[in-house]
């Protein structure tokens, strides 16, 4: 029993932790338990990444950095469905400079945006731009791009300087807090511009950005603004200092009054309908199962007040929207990426002759007109009875390189769409001012490239407008002469074109004394004046009255107006407001593969095989490919044969559509100029040549980042 006592205490005593056994003789001693260690929190991984939307109301499609504190460049990103992105930053260091270059709808975006930390949602938007432009009390846009583009793969010192002032607390507050009191009368949604998560569905701050129009400030000391397009309200204002770095002038925002605001709450539809109704309209021309519509199908989506100059009415564009050899094609689309910027008919009498005057002194006559116009409400939008009526929209159809300015009309028709709007056109005759971007590859393949700022149009298109016309002066921002640019101080000048020399299709450009140009000989396209000032002295042709653009004062979205002319006056005007600019030649040769199509076979595969004096339709077939890293797609092929230095046969083929190969054919050429004339329609020639061809050449252009990109090469004889 006295073994027993000690026993039974000691299971007593340890009864919480363990539990007694044994036999009569002996028990296992007990092992002590080690206490329950307290829990320790784990730290989540530190956030690596940045995500957002890229939007102007459209999605843009481009490519993301962001630059952090340090100089130090994150590996670029594509933009997803719907302007989404996520933006890899582990090891840098915030705060970030973001920016994106793209396009939305083929019109050409550079923009600009500010995060503090990693893991963040972080927009780019022309709002988020005038943020990062207010803050760091600099121009934003493509301006700051070109500030923070790396030299020597380094990122210059005024980068990460214009990063630390819009990273200021104080600075970035104010500036966010100052864009957050502009939308706020029509941003419904109450979403923060910077970091408030939105799809660019056309709803939330998507619908804001559709509503809005941001100028931006292209200078030191100029001034921002962000307006309504619905009826030309200004929301607010941010002037830029007189140097960079410097504090930026941000009034109070203005709202808009009662009156205007109900409009832009009618108006906030318009855009919305618009689309569905290109959407519909494009549903006609599936990528798979397609069958061309007929014009019964067409016609509903056409109004008819329909014009596109004299000579292109609703029967006109019904017939090419339901022509293989014109614009119906498998995967054809037709977007409405936004409302344009004003009211872009034709010019009235009273405003030709005060754009044209004489006597005028101004040296800013196109951005008087727009002034004028909206001064007096000719905005995007027309009201009948409070209610949206008409509306001018910025249009893209296919793959075009050019964004239309055409104006849709509300009816009460909704058998093609179901908002009742229908096309009404342009107003005026066809022609473009697109960016291109050139390679020309010798015979051992060595490539070199040029820049142009097209002012195309058609001879046939002019005579058929008007029989006398002689003549068109361009003006607008930027255009003037080798000479005056040359010549700090000086104001701009028109840019001239006159008729065509034989053999050519289009007007071309004159130099300023109104002669055929003696450095672009019969091109329709002008160059840079920055692109002149490089060439050698002595250049042939090159001389003070060579026509050139600034290229300072050219950006996307500026508005040129053409005037028609004949030996007695001006007979018509018109606005155009352009959608991109050239692509850079260090960024066309770093990145050629992914610009340019690449020829892979030609048939026939020798220049001397094809046939003098016989119709080429399906004679001349080019192979090529294409890259996807941009969104190339295919717009025309051109060949080109001579007799020595005589043109023989020039030949633009439409290829839109047709991404791996073109084939030649009388009904698909866009232009054509041969030594062969076409009896049956006197002052045009027959795709066919005669005499020896000594020489010859063919081009493939692509569509992509708003310009037109050729590439041309000889053609093996």
């Amino acid at each position: 029993m006295r073994q027993l006592l000690p026993l039974a205490a000691a299971c007593a005593a340890t009864l919480m932790l363990a539990a007694c056994g044994g036999s009569s003789s002996s028990a296992d001693p007990v092992a002590p338990v080690a206490p329950i260690p307290p829990v320790v929190p784990v730290a989540p991984p530190p956030a690596t990444t940045l995500s957002g939307t890229a939007a102007v109301g459209a999605p843009v499609s481009g490519s993301v950095i962001a630059i952090d504190s340090k100089g130090k460049i994150s590996v670029a990103v594509s933009t997803g469905a719907g302007g989404a992105y996520t933006l890899d930053v582990g090891g840098m260091t915030a705060p970030f400079l973001l920016s994106i270059t793209g396009t939305a709808g083929g019109k050409q975006v550079t923009m600009n945006s500010i995060a503090t930390a990693a893991g963040q949602t972080v927009n780019i938007t022309p709002l988020t731009d005038l943020i990062v432009s207010a803050a760091s009390g600099q121009p934003g846009g493509t301006a700051l791009a070109s500030v923070c583009a790396p030299v020597a793969n380094t990122v210059p010192a005024a980068c990460t300087a214009a990063l630390a002032s819009a990273a200021t607390q104080q600075r970035l507050d104010a500036a966010i807090a100052a864009v957050v009191a502009m939308i706020k009368p029509i941003n419904t949604s109450n979403t923060n511009p910077l970091t408030g998560a939105f799809v660019a569905n056309g709803t939330g701050m998507d619908a804001v950005l559709d509503q809005i129009l941001v100028a931006p400030a292209e200078a030191q000391g100029a001034m921002a603004t962000v307006t309504l397009i619905a009826t030309n309200s200004t929301l607010g204002s941010v002037t830029l200092p007189a140097a960079a770095g410097g504090a930026s002038t941000i009034p109070a925002a203005t709202p808009p009054s009662d009156a205007d605001l109900a409009k832009a709450n009618a108006a906030a539809s318009v855009l919305p309908e618009i689309r569905a109704c290109m959407a519909s309209l494009s549903a006609l021309y599936p990528k798979t199962g397609f069958v061309v519509p007929s014009a019964a199908a067409v016609s509903p989506f056409v109004d008819g007040t329909f014009n596109m100059g004299t000579a292109v009415g609703k029967a006109e564009i019904v017939s090419a929207l339901t022509s293989t050899d014109q614009a119906a094609h498998a995967g054809l689309t037709i977007e409405a990426l936004g409302l344009a910027s004003v009211n872009m008919q034709p010019l009235s009498t009273d405003e030709i002759a005060a754009l044209t005057s004489s006597t005028s002194t101004s040296t800013t006559r196109v951005a008087d007109f727009i002034g004028n116009r909206l001064g007096a409400g000719a905005t995007a939008i027309a009201f009948t009875a409070g209610k949206p009526s008409s509306a001018w929209v910025q249009l893209r159809i296919g793959t075009d390189a050019g964004m239309l300015n055409w104006k849709l009309v509300k009816t009460s028709d909704t058998s093609g769409c179901a908002g009742g709007w229908k096309l009404a056109g342009s107003g005026h005759l066809d022609m473009h001012m697109n960016a291109r971007i050139q390679r020309s590859l010798d015979g051992a393949g060595t490539a070199s490239f040029a820049r142009e700022w097209a002012a195309h149009v058609e001879l046939d298109t002019v005579l058929q407008e008007n029989p006398a016309i002689n003549k068109i002066d361009v003006r607008g921002p930027g255009l003037t002469t080798f000479g005056d640019f040359q010549t700090p101080g000086t104001a701009g000048s028109k840019l001239q074109l006159i008729l065509p020399a034989t053999g050519y299709t289009h007007m071309r450009i004159a130099d300023s004394n109104g002669a055929a140009s003696a450095f672009y000989n019969n091109a329709e396209a002008i160059q840079s004046c920055q692109d002149l000032a490089s060439l050698p002295a002595g250049t042939p042709g090159l001389g003070a009255g060579t026509a050139c653009i600034d290229e300072t004062k050219a950006a996307p979205g500026k508005v040129y107006v053409w005037t028609l002319k004949t030996p007695n006056g001006a007979v018509s005007a018109f606005p155009f407001q352009i959608n991109a600019v050239p692509l850079s030649k260090a960024f066309a040769r770093a990145n050629q593969a992914s610009l340019f199509a690449t020829i892979t076979s030609i048939t026939p595969a020798k220049l001397s095989s094809i046939a003098a004096a016989t119709l080429l339709d399906g004679a001349v077939t080019f192979n090529y490919t294409q890259s996807a890293t941009y969104g190339s797609k295919m717009d025309n092929c051109g060949l080109y044969l001579f007799n020595t230095d005589i043109p023989v046969l020039n030949a633009e083929q439409n290829a839109v559509g047709q991404e791996t190969s073109c084939t030649f054919t009388t009904s698909g050429l866009n232009a054509l100029a041969s030594n062969v004339a076409d009896p049956a329609q006197p002052g045009t020639s027959l795709f066919k040549f005669t005499g020896p061809v000594t020489a010859g050449g063919l081009w493939v252009t692509t569509i992509v980042l708003g310009n037109q990109a050729s590439s041309g090469q000889p053609y093996p004889n």
